[in-house]
């Protein structure tokens, strides 16, 4: 079932938390709201589930206005950051609490309550209680809990930012492996880059109570339309200067950047202002012998190492080039030493790797 949000807006006080925020899922979507602390997400997603009343603009739910319909008659599903379990019952009785209050006779409830933990792997953990479980498995309770009542749209506020790296890892796949299953619409809210970009189907950045970008994760992280949006989705390095005549490259201190021939995003026009960027991941330390892989143009500038990060996998430098620009470099060393600091070294950017955002 589609989810609609027109022009939604709510204030607190003199405080505008949200400014004509308008999105559209479509039926069976994962959909992601990203952004920095304060931006509004978190307060969209209480106004979709119901918990915000006094809000301008209309949420619907196919060709429903949900304005003025309170959180329980929505039949949308919850997950919260701090999984709301309730202690004194056991895992049975918390992913039961919401077919007892819509009076799911007992037999069905049973039923229904045995598949939905069967569906997020705690078949057996029924007689428990959530003080004897681990955080994943109360997540997992909370998810169940949410799913249980078969509900038109599912709604998750940060429900992975309580656990350590691996269990989050395991946990998104737990959910991309649900939501195939259910295909239930479902609007996530985050401010992890890379739970959104591994998740969603497409996902909207909020900026100060606005949209600032929606799109596909892997067509916002490589063209992406602000630099707001290039920044608050992964590393950028970037390079001032000035869009050319025909578009396709921009003129820099360190000679001209040719585009990767995506469209250009709006309010970059030949001539204007613009910064060329690429990711760390695209730029590659060029070895003494010069030599370089085919698909990748060496800068005519040198650079020194400034610092190294060791991350077990690959190793994240940071290095100056001149105009003491700084740039990151993620460079594999499965076997080798790292480059130690102040090394002069060369770089060279991937082919197809720049894109450009209005300066």
């Amino acid at each position: 079932m589609s989810l609609q949000i027109d022009n939604l807006g709510v204030r607190y006080g003199n405080v505008r938390a949200l400014d004509g925020v308008s999105l559209k899922l479509e039926p069976g979507e994962m959909f992601f709201l990203l952004g920095p602390s304060g931006c509004g997400k978190s307060t969209l997603l209480r106004a979709v589930a119901g918990f915000i009343e006094d809000f301008d603009g209309d949420i619907r739910i196919g060709a429903e206005s949900l304005k003025g319909v309170p959180p329980h008659k929505r039949d949308f599903g919850m997950v919260f950051q701090n999984y709301a379990l309730f202690p004194h019952l056991t895992v049975n009785g918390n992913v039961a609490f919401g077919l007892e209050a819509r009076k799911v006779p007992a037999a069905d409830r049973e039923a229904r309550v045995a598949e939905a933990l069967q569906m997020v792997g705690l078949a057996g953990f029924g007689g428990r209680r959530p003080g004897e479980l681990s955080g994943g498995q109360q997540q997992r309770v909370a998810l169940a809990r949410a799913l249980v009542i078969r509900p038109r749209v599912l709604l998750l506020d940060e429900p992975l930012s309580n656990l350590d790296a691996k269990l989050r890892w395991d946990m998104r796949e737990e959910i991309r492996r649900i939501h195939r299953q259910t295909k239930i619409t479902t609007l996530y809210v985050t401010h992890d880059q890379k739970e959104a970009l591994s998740l969603a189907d497409r996902m909207a950045i909020l900026r100060a109570g606005k949209v600032e970008a929606t799109g596909a994760p892997r067509a916002l992280y490589q063209y992406p339309p602000t630099r707001f949006s290039a920044d608050f989705l992964g590393d950028v390095n970037a390079l001032p200067g000035k869009l050319s005549a025909d578009g396709k490259a921009v003129a820099t201190a360190l000679g001209p950047v040719p585009l990767n021939g995506s469209a250009l995003p709006k309010g970059l026009r030949p001539g204007a202002p613009a910064t060329a960027f690429c990711r760390p991941e695209s730029v590659i330390v060029v070895d003494e012998s010069g030599a370089l892989p085919a698909d990748f143009v060496p800068l005519d500038a040198g650079a020194r190492i400034v610092s190294g990060a060791f991350l077990g996998e690959s190793t994240l430098y940071e290095v100056e080039l001149p105009g003491q620009l700084r740039w990151r470099v993620l460079r594999h060393e499965t076997r080798e030493q790292g480059l130690p600091d102040g090394a002069q070294v060369k770089l060279a950017v991937a082919k197809g790797a720049w894109a450009a955002v209005p300066e």
